[in-house]
């Protein structure tokens, strides 16, 4: 039997994959001792609890905070509680689309067009460039973390395997710095395409303003660098978190720690369950077992930085989407009276 009509490869693949994902899940949970986890669980103390969700709202603040300065310094107006819920949308959108990071940015531009009325060329380019800084961090501090540990990392202990994941790493960077550095050239380039339909339209229109906004970026002196140290802080909070709730267990290298927090991200962006449910935590325990931690700690170590700063951060942000929501319904009622 071959593949059906209409089915690509590349999604029969993924739709394998996720069954096989599923089945490592189903296994790990057969042999898991949940009693254990519940235990180690209780004796987390309270007072550490509450500091990560504080700090997770710190991180949540900062991340809108770069949103707002780049719409400041892209001439775009909308304040900081627009843009917090703005962002709330795409994380719920987030945590119910296979695929972290996709849906959610679609979300977004929805919303930048809806609420804040952003053209979409602008709301597009906006999510483009921001989310373009945030992944030459992930890959920055990912790359450094390889180069550090080198062959203490359990998986990468193949001198060819650590090749093949700089490699890659590299070439994410050169993109990154390509779209962001040379849009000047890369748009002129999609300015010479000579098809005329709708999508290359689109995307000579799209280009023309993520060329304009990156210059307007680049006239700021220092700016691109300030827009990269704060996406490098804000990601820097996600390995803190994992040190202080790995410290109540072990003493273990926070560059190892580091590595942990970007693998198990980076798992977790492979279109297989919602959310990343499940690879993540998957991923992030082996490499915590792999550090010395017994399965049972390394999974209730998972869960709760899961919780921490993804699960708290939905709840919030439906939180923030329903207040929205009752806020607009009243301004509605007092305007019909």
């Amino acid at each position: 039997m071959g593949v059906q009509k209409g089915r690509k490869p590349a999604a029969l693949f993924l739709n394998v994959l996720a069954v096989l994902s599923l089945a490592v899940l189903v296994y790990l949970a057969w042999h898991t001792d949940f009693r254990q986890i519940g235990l180690h669980l209780a004796a987390l103390p309270r007072g550490l609890v509450l500091f990560l969700l504080a700090l997770q709202v710190v991180t949540q603040l900062a991340l809108n905070y770069q949103w707002f300065r780049l719409c400041r310094t892209l001439g775009l107006q909308a304040s900081f509680g627009e843009l917090l819920l703005v962002n709330a949308y795409g994380t719920v959108v987030d945590a119910a689309n296979p695929g972290e990071k996709v849906g959610g940015e679609v979300a977004r531009v929805l919303q930048l067009h809806s609420l804040l009325g952003f053209s979409a060329n602008q709301a597009a380019s906006l999510v483009a460039i921001q989310k373009s800084l945030s992944l030459a961090a992930l890959v920055i501090l990912s790359g450094l973390a390889v180069l550090v540990l080198g062959d203490s990392l359990p998986p990468l202990a193949s001198p060819g395997l650590r090749l093949v994941v700089l490699a890659v790493l590299a070439a994410l960077a050169a993109i990154v710095a390509w779209v962001l550095l040379g849009t000047e050239r890369l748009n002129s380039r999609v300015q010479r395409l000579k098809s005329e339909g709708k999508p290359a339209v689109w995307l000579k229109r799209w280009m023309a303003g993520l060329a304009r906004d990156t210059a307007a970026i680049g006239r700021r002196p220092g700016e691109w660098g300030l827009q990269l140290l704060l996406s490098l802080g804000i990601w820097t909070l996600f390995p803190l978190k994992l040190w202080l709730l790995t410290a109540q267990h072990a003493s273990l290298n926070p560059l190892f720690l580091f590595a942990a927090t970007f693998a198990a991200y980076f798992a977790a962006m492979i279109p297989l369950l919602p959310g990343g449910l499940g690879t993540f935590e998957a991923v992030m325990g082996g490499m915590l077992v792999a550090s010395g931690l017994t399965w049972e700690e390394a999974l209730a170590i998972s869960l709760v930085f899961r919780f921490v700063t993804f699960w708290f951060v939905v709840l919030g942000s439906a939180l923030l989407i329903a207040g929205g929501k009752m806020i607009q319904l009243t301004r509605e009622r007092v305007h019909e009276r």
